[in-house]
């Protein structure tokens, strides 16, 4: 309960952060599982001194922030419990059987894998049922009649199908196939009845709605949930068939969950001009089609030798549209230097307590803010807690600890957690000690699969552990650096890595390091996408962009200026102020 007490405390911050009156805001439970009405408002939080009263009119979701007692925040939250369900007799004769009948599928099949026929205020219905052992816990509806109007009993972040198995048939082991719809599920276990056992299973709420530049958006991470919900179901799968439909969000579903479960056992399938499994199901001879086209899907992509067919679609989507652009820093002088994109190896370099760190976790929580994106931390020189606490100071610009006037509320504290702990998931080396980039990327795929991050961040380099193996210095960093490139790539991550200049600042130094000066390898600028050197000069922070290899994503050479705040870490635009600040804080 404490923790969706943070989850939805942060939420509510994060829309109206607080504002006093009433106010009408998209629901956290409700919002990804609603088919219609996509737009609706139906929270009502209502603020005023003492509390906060929210209730939402389509889930039931209710309770009451405190907002001051004792300086800590008492939340009472009344989700809707979970209603009784009963189940009806399967009505195995009328319309619902003539429906299925109409999709090529038996009703036999259908109530064998948990659905439920049946007639509610007058219309058709397919119940969809989800169990916890025995127990029907959640059941989704469906109006057999061709309205595809969708309605949940309880409600269940979890796949579908009760993939019942026919002791007299074999296996295909090891292997799971995902559809996108109920109906698709049925009908591939229809095309593989009385030929062999095959778990299939569809996502509970369809492909995503929120589409850019064929990728999901950061915003829509919420829906993926059961990945990690059944990832009993997917470990020992060497084979993940991505059966989705063949259309732009379908595309963009498989992109997803490829990356969030390992490219390199994931297959899509091509249903060869038809639109799902069960338009393939429907045609001449269908279900031969369609065990067959899940038979021999094809692997994802990884890096390989492809014709230029293979990117047409990409290509053609440059020239209609021009290039995406990256996501935006959160800071207007620093977007004019670059963007941010994943697939790109950021380096960022410069001399010690100069700000590299503080720079990145800026970026990193402006992301989080601006686009709801998460991070995986690889950050050896800060314990997780006092990292967190750094984090804290910037995403709420006040300082954490005592003895500053405008010290962060307990409230306030509590909110900043909340939002990390939704944000960002930390590696922790503390105990360990040196790390391999190949642990690195082991526990950073750990992370796409249970949080979806899309940010990688490293810092810093001299803290992995490498093994030359009387080889040049040079090349195990060239190498490693190409491994952190192929998994960023597949993966569809950006990462930041900090590295040292190879040495040390002089006093009467007054040039700014770049990609060749970062320490063991001139592999750092060679292999950069984007190469970034932060550095204190006079009254300000120079952020100085010395390598930009792709200009049509708004990256170019130069540099900005930005002020720091060494309290709470924060970067703003460049002011002209007296610098009275110990820099070592």
């Amino acid at each position: 309960m404490q923790e969706q007490n943070t989850e939805l405390m942060n939420y509510i911050h994060q829309e109206i952060n607080f504002t006093n009156g009433q106010n009408k805001i998209k629901c956290m439970y409700c919002k990804n599982d609603r088919k219609k009405n996509k737009s609706d408002r139906p929270l009502s939080v209502n603020v005023d001194q003492e509390k906060i009263v929210y209730n939402c009119f389509h889930c039931g979701t209710s309770g009451i922030i405190y907002k001051n007692q004792k300086e800590r925040v008492s939340m009472k939250t009344n989700t809707k419990p979970l209603k009784k369900i009963v189940v009806d007799d399967n009505q195995v004769e009328g319309a619902c059987v003539d429906w299925l009948k109409g999709r090529g599928i038996s009703a036999e099949l259908a109530v064998r894998n948990g659905c439920i026929l049946n007639t509610k205020n007058g219309k058709p219905v397919i119940g969809f049922s989800f169990k916890e052992g025995d127990k029907v816990t959640a059941i989704k509806w469906r109006v057999a009649n061709g309205e595809k109007t969708f309605y949940w009993e309880n409600n269940c972040k979890r796949l579908w199908g009760n993939n019942v198995k026919d002791s007299k048939l074999e296996d295909i082991e090891s292997t799971i196939v995902i559809v996108e719809g109920e109906i698709d599920q049925l009908s591939v276990k229809t095309a593989f009845a009385n030929k062999f056992n095959i778990e299939c299973y569809s996502v509970p709420n369809g492909a995503p709605s929120k589409v850019s530049n064929g990728k999901v958006d950061p915003t829509e991470d919420g829906r993926f949930k059961y990945v990690w919900n059944d990832q009993d179901k997917f470990k020992d799968k060497q084979k993940i068939i991505l059966a989705t439909d063949d259309d732009e969000s379908g595309d963009a579903l498989a992109d997803e969950l490829s990356r969030r479960l390992k490219k390199a056992r994931c297959y899509r399938v091509n249903y060869n001009g038809f639109k799902d499994a069960n338009e393939l199901l429907l045609s001449e001879d269908g279900a031969k089609k369609l065990r067959d086209a899940i038979l021999y899907a094809d692997p994802i992509p990884l890096h390989g030798l492809n014709t230029v067919d293979h990117y047409a679609d990409e290509i053609q989507s440059l020239y209609e549209h021009g290039a995406p652009s990256g996501w935006s820093t959160g800071i207007k002088s620093v977007d004019k230097l670059f963007t941010i994109k994943t697939g790109m190896l950021n380096i960022v370099t410069g001399y010690p307590s100069e700000g590299k760190s503080c720079f990145v976790d800026q970026l990193v929580i402006n992301l989080a803010r601006n686009y709801g994106i998460k991070t995986c931390y690889c950050s050896f020189e800060n314990p997780v807690s006092l990292h967190s606490v750094k984090l804290a100071q910037i995403y709420t610009d006040k300082p954490f600890f005592r003895g500053i006037n405008t010290r962060m509320t307990q409230q306030e504290k509590d909110v900043a957690e909340g939002f990390i702990k939704d944000h960002v998931i930390f590696q922790d080396y503390q105990e360990q000690g040196m790390a391999t980039i190949e642990q690195i990327l082991d526990k950073a795929e750990s992370a796409i699969h249970r949080m979806g991050c899309r940010v990688l961040v490293i810092d810093p380099f001299n803290f992995i552990q490498t093994d030359a193996k009387g080889r040049l210095e040079t090349d195990v960093v060239s190498d490693m650096l190409t491994k952190v490139q192929t998994f960023i790539k597949q993966n569809g991550l950006v990462c930041f890595f900090v590295a040292h200049p190879s040495k040390p600042k002089m006093d009467n130094r007054k040039s700014v390091v770049g990609g060749l000066d970062v320490s063991k390898s001139m592999a750092w600028f060679s292999k950069s996408d984007l190469g970034i050197t932060v550095a204190r000069e006079e009254d300000h922070v120079g952020i100085h962009c010395w390598k930009a290899r792709w200009g049509i994503y708004g990256h170019k050479q130069g540099n900005i200026k930005l002020s720091f705040d060494p309290i709470t870490g924060r970067y703003n635009e460049y002011e002209r102020v007296e610098d009275n600040f110990d820099w070592d804080i």
